[in-house]
């Protein structure tokens, strides 16, 4: 396989974070015109975070750098719970982006994987650009948004639910493009990896 869609499927009833928007979709006809209605929150299913979810006066989701969402990126599973050690301080030479599976699923929301603020201050240390997750969220069910601060403060872009089940551990190429939302939070996204093994197209 080439390429790996890793981006959730939205329709009415997807799963949303505790406390944000449902996601409502519907069609209308007219004339034989259809038109759709989209109604859901800005973190709603496969998303990214902009610095302003978490920092006042940060940069808004049309402006977050498109360079830090395309490019070479290391997927690796883990287990629930904090992230090991090697996962955040032995990256490859030239790594810049980070993703992480842990087989999370909505029936079970808050049992995931998760940065630590030490991962995170390490991740930046390393340059890494961008961070991403299966789970609903970069840093623990119960946590302070203290990781998020962090991350986002250093201009690190965050990735989350991402759809991770289907795709082995590698090193892949990753395009991840959010909606041109001006001055928002966030932005649900488009996230697709292309597998380096099989060439350039």
């Amino acid at each position: 396989m080439m390429f790996y869609d890793i981006t959730r499927e939205l329709s009415t009833g997807t799963y949303v974070y505790s406390g944000d928007p449902s996601v409502h979709l519907s069609m209308s006809e007219s004339n034989t015109i259809r038109v759709s209605e989209i109604r859901m929150g800005s973190h709603s299913g496969t998303h990214i975070d902009a610095p302003i979810h978490y920092i006042p006066g940060g940069a808004s989701i049309d402006e977050i750098p498109l360079d830090a969402c395309i490019g070479t990126c290391l997927l690796r599973s883990i287990s629930p719970g904090p992230v090991q050690p090697d996962i955040s301080g032995d990256l490859p030479s030239g790594i810049q982006r980070l993703f992480i599976s842990s087989g999370w699923q909505a029936s079970c929301p808050e049992e995931y994987g998760y940065l630590t603020e030490n991962d995170a201050r390490t991740l930046i240390e390393r340059g890494v650009v961008a961070v991403g997750t299966d789970a609903p969220s970069i840093e623990a069910h119960d946590g302070d948004g203290s990781v998020h601060r962090i991350l986002l403060s250093a201009g690190v872009v965050i990735i989350e639910l991402l759809s991770l089940s289907d795709v082995p551990d590698g090193t892949y190429m990753v395009i991840a493009l959010p909606l041109k939302l001006k001055g928002l939070d966030g932005s649900p996204a488009r996230v697709v990896l292309y597998d380096l093994e099989c060439g350039l197209v």
